[in-house]
């Protein structure tokens, strides 16, 4: 009996994944990476690139990102944590303005390395101007990023780099195309060596802190604004109420709202006969299975909220100020439309 209850030992033993039970390695980096730049600079293409994977909104307007989002990228050497920021914007129109620019000072002072991105294209010398603290209270290394540099000759991008290079507190300078996902491996292996040496701060086969209903939001923000035009996107926060896994053959359930600000924009969301929100719930549907890696069945309604982006508690009721946020945003009594 002592015998087979041995044997049984082993063979559990034999099977079991010591990795779990050892520490890092001796050397092992860990830390934090922001990434920082004006509106449209292309943050948000660079960090998906950086991390492997579409974690951001990326479309051709400014100002999609509001929440810092949180990437990582890990080996068994070394964990990064990347900070996507909201674009900083040269002066502030509202209260939600005031929570962005409050989200990137806040990743700068935390960060273990800064990567500050300026578009090649679109006056880079200008946009670096004011864009980092005068006095800077975490002094972390500082590597300008030149992007879309394949927009440019030659003669013009040496012209970017060596006036970049000639800033004092800037350590290195990167030309590089985020969208052609050129140069963005230079980027990585800089950081790196300028992250400290420390523990596995996640597990290292996660890639963001945030959940799915997140992602999900994302994405249907993604979608109204590739659809919409002027104000309609920028006046919208998207809430999902819930997501509900369905084994077997059935979809996800996900039932989602997308709050405006005025009633306007609520018929311009809808459109005729509720054909702008159909095709709406159909783009975002798609992507979120791509994303799940499984069908799902998306309920999207509209609902107006006046004003949110000017009231300090709607912002906090619609998680602007924590993008993990679980309790649900009072949605009224007014009834919703849906699709």
């Amino acid at each position: 009996e002592e015998e087979e209850e041995d044997i049984k030992t082993i063979d559990v033993l034999s099977n079991f994944d010591f990795n779990l039970l050892t520490g890092d390695p001796p050397g092992h980096r860990s830390g934090y990476a922001a990434i920082v730049g004006r509106p449209n600079a292309g943050k948000s293409t660079l960090l998906n690139q950086l991390v492997g994977t579409k974690l951001s909104i990326v479309t051709f307007k400014p100002q999609t990102t509001r929440h810092r989002i949180l990437g990582i990228v890990s080996e068994d050497h070394y964990q990064m944590v990347l900070l996507d920021t909201p674009g900083v914007m040269k002066e502030e129109f509202n209260k939600l303005d005031e929570m962005m620019l409050k989200s990137v000072r806040n990743a700068m002072a935390n960060a273990d390395v800064l990567l500050a991105i300026v578009d090649a294209t679109r006056d880079p010398y200008g946009a670096f101007e004011g864009l980092l603290p005068e006095h800077r209270a975490n002094p972390a290394p500082l590597g300008v990023i030149i992007n879309k540099c394949d927009l440019l000759q030659v003669d013009e991008i040496r012209e970017v780099k060596e006036y970049f290079e000639r800033i004092p507190g800037v350590e290195t300078v990167f030309p590089v195309s985020a969208l052609a996902g050129v140069g963005h491996d230079a980027v990585r292996e800089w950081a790196l060596t300028h992250l400290p040496e420390g523990p596995t701060l996640y597990p290292k086969d996660t890639i963001s802190e945030h959940p799915e209903r997140f992602f999900i939001a994302e994405i249907i923000r993604e979608k109204i604004f590739l659809q919409y035009q002027q104000e309609v996107p920028y006046s919208t926060q998207v809430w999902v109420e819930s997501h509900k896994e369905r084994d077997g053959v059935k979809k996800d359930l996900i039932l989602a709202k997308i709050f405006c600000e005025r009633k306007s924009q609520m018929g311009i969301l809808i459109g005729k006969e509720g054909r702008a929100l159909k095709e709406l719930s159909t783009a975002a549907r798609l992507d979120i299975e791509k994303f799940l890696g499984r069908p799902v069945f998306l309920d999207l309604g509209v609902k107006v909220r006046d004003g949110w982006r000017s009231d300090e508690g709607s912002l906090e009721d619609l998680g602007l100020d924590d993008p993990n946020k679980l309790e649900q945003p009072a949605l009224g009594p007014a009834p919703d439309i849906t699709a």
